[in-house]
């Protein structure tokens, strides 16, 4: 049924399309939100929305074990105090 809906209307199947490649890999983030490190799974974007100039990214992953690897092999664990500057 799937199909036939496809070919009945090709503009969603182009829809559909674009939204896969357009949505980015989910990711996780080491980051520093209101002088903490912290380990995130939202976009640059809703970070800023949330926490504006307070937090900053210092690597993103596309697994959320690296980034808690990256974290703990450069002493960034969550709750630590960090700084943005």
């Amino acid at each position: 049924m799937a199909r036939s809906a496809l070919k009945t209307w090709p503009w969603l199947a182009a829809a559909i399309a674009a939204l896969s490649a357009s949505t980015p890999a989910f990711a996780y983030s080491v980051i520093c939100k209101h002088g903490k490190f912290d380990i995130d799974s939202r976009s640059e974007q809703q970070l800023k929305i949330a926490f504006g100039t307070s937090s900053c990214t210092f690597r993103t992953f596309s697994y959320r074990s690296d980034a808690e690897t990256f974290a703990k092999k450069n002493n960034m664990q969550p709750g630590k105090s960090c700084s943005c500057r």
